[in-house]
C-alpha cells in the first residue's frame, strides 16, 4: 500500500509526537511503502518579520501547503493520506489538495482541536464544550489557547473557517482512540459512518528479572491543573500511611510542593522527570498507578505502561480512561476532581494485594495483545482498506 503520512511536529516532543513516530516506523517495518511528509514548528523561530505577519493567515489556510502536497501526490501517488497533527503550520488546507488529488484523507483525532480551539474541552479549570458544535467565538472571549487573546482568536478563525468550509465532508474518515472521542466527534457534526475507532499501542518491555511490587503509588505525567494534580495531593493527605511517588514537571510543582510542605504531607515524595530506566524502575516498583485527570483524557499512552509494568490503575472517571481502565478488572474508578473518593478507591487497592496482583497480570496480558503493536498495525492497514475501497 501506498501510503502518504502526514504530520505538523510540535516545539516540545510530546506524546502526539511519539506515537506518529513510532506509527511511521511500524508501517515501513512491516513493508509497506510510505512517504513522510512533515513540517516541525521550531521553524517559526526563524520567521522574518513577513512570516510572521503571514503566519496568521497560513495558519487558517497555507497556500504553500497545497502546492506542495499536490505536487508531492503527482510524484508519489499514494493511495491513501494518513494525518496526525496538522496544526499550525501545515492546516487543514492539506484536505482541499488532497480532495483535488483524488486522495482519500483519514486523519486521526488525538485530541479535540477540529472542535476545540485548544484541543482539551477545558478551559478555566473545568470541562467546556462551548465550541463543539461549531460557534467558537467562545475560544476568544475565554482566551482558550495560551490565554492569549491573538493565539485564540487565530485558532478560533481556524476552526470557524474551516466548519464553514464543509470540513467534515473533505475529511474521508476520522480515527478515535476511544468510544468516548468517537462520541463526541458524532455530537461535533461528524457523521459516524466516517468514524473508525483504533486505540493507541505500545511494545510492551520484557525485562530480565521481576520487581517486587512496593508500598507506595505512583503518578507519572505533568503536574498541571487539568491532570487534576491538586485533587491528587488532596487526596493523599488523606491517606498518610500511603506513599506517593509524584513524577514529572509543569507549571504547579512549585504550588504542589507548597502545598504539600504545609499540610506536613510527609508521604508525598516528588521526584522530578524521569524518563527509560529510571521511570520504568519508579512504576515496577509501585504496587499501583493514579491517573487523577479532570479534563477528557484521550488514550494516555502512560495508561498503557502502567499495564506494561503489571500494575493496577485507579484512575478518574472521565473522558476516555473508563473505556481504557475496566473496573475491577485492570483497576478502579472514582468520581474526578473528587478526593474523599480518590482516598477510598486507592483504600480498596491496596486492601487487596491478591486482587491488584491480578488486575496487573490482565493489564499486561492486554498489552501484548489488544494493545500490541500486531492488533495495531492490523487494525490500522484495515481501516485504511476500507476508506480506499469507498
Amino acid at each position: 500500500m501506498k501510503i502518504l503520512f502526514v504530520h505538523n511536529f510540535y516545539q516540545q516532543f510530546g506524546g502526539e509526537d511519539s506515537v506518529a513516530l513510532a506509527e511511521s516506523r511500524m508501517l515501513q517495518e512491516r513493508g509497506q511503502d510510505v512517504l513522510v511528509w512533515t513540517r516541525h514548528n521550531d521553524e517559526i523561530k526563524n520567521y522574518s518579520a513577513f512570516q510572521k505577519a503571514a503566519f496568521f493567515p497560513r495558519t487558517i489556510y497555507s497556500g504553500r501547503t497545497v502546492s506542495e502536497i499536490r505536487e508531492v501526490v503527482r510524484q508519489f501517488r499514494p493511495e491513501v493520506a494518513y494525518l496526525h497533527n496538522i496544526y499550525p503550520l501545515i492546516s487543514p488546507s492539506i484536505y482541499d489538495a488532497l480532495r483535488q488529488e483524488g486522495v482519500p484523507s483519514v486523519q486521526v483525532l488525538h485530541d479535540l482541536r477540529p472542535f476545540c480551539s485548544n484541543g482539551w474541552f477545558y478551559i478555566n479549570g473545568k470541562v467546556c464544550e462551548k465550541c463543539k458544535t461549531g460557534n467558537h467565538i467562545h475560544a476568544l472571549l475565554n482566551k482558550c489557547y495560551r490565554g492569549s487573546y491573538p493565539l485564540s482568536a487565530l485558532y478560533a478563525a481556524t476552526m470557524q473557517y474551516n466548519r464553514w468550509d464543509g470540513l467534515f465532508d473533505k475529511v474521508d474518515a476520522f480515527i478515535c482512540l476511544t468510544d468516548f472521542f468517537k462520541q463526541k466527534a458524532i455530537e461535533a457534526g461528524v457523521p459516524e459512518s466516517k468514524i473508525f475507532v483504533r486505540p493507541n499501542c505500545i511494545t510492551a518491555p520484557v525485562w530480565d528479572k521481576p520487581v517486587p511490587a512496593g508500598d507506595y503509588g505512583v503518578y507519572v505525567g505533568r503536574l498541571s491543573s487539568e491532570k487534576g494534580v491538586q485533587t491528587l495531593l488532596r487526596g493523599f493527605a488523606l491517606l498518610p500511611d500511603v506513599p506517593l511517588k509524584v513524577v514529572g514537571t509543569g507549571p504547579l510543582e512549585n504550588d504542589l510542593k507548597a502545598y504539600a510542605a504545609d499540610k506536613n504531607l510527609s508521604n508525598v515524595e516528588f521526584v522530578g522527570f524521569k524518563s527509560g530506566d529510571e521511570k520504568w524502575d519508579l512504576v515496577r516498583g509501585a504496587a499501583f498507578a493514579v491517573v487523577s485527570s479532570e479534563w477528557y483524557e484521550n488514550f494516555p499512552i502512560s495508561v498503557l505502561e502502567y499495564f506494561a509494568a503489571s500494575k493496577p490503575v485507579v484512575a478518574s472517571r472521565i473522558g476516555g480512561l473508563p473505556y481504557i481502565i475496566e473496573e475491577g478488572k485492570t483497576g478502579y474508578l472514582f468520581e474526578a476532581g473528587n478526593a474523599d473518593d480518590m482516598a477510598a478507591t486507592v483504600r480498596k487497592i491496596i486492601a487487596d494485594p491478591a486482587k491488584a496482583a491480578e488486575m496487573g497480570s490482565l493489564g499486561r496480558k492486554l498489552v501484548e495483545t489488544r494493545y500490541g503493536p500486531e492488533e495495531s498495525y492490523n487494525n490500522l492497514i484495515q481501516t485504511l482498506q476500507k476508506v480506499i475501497a469507498r
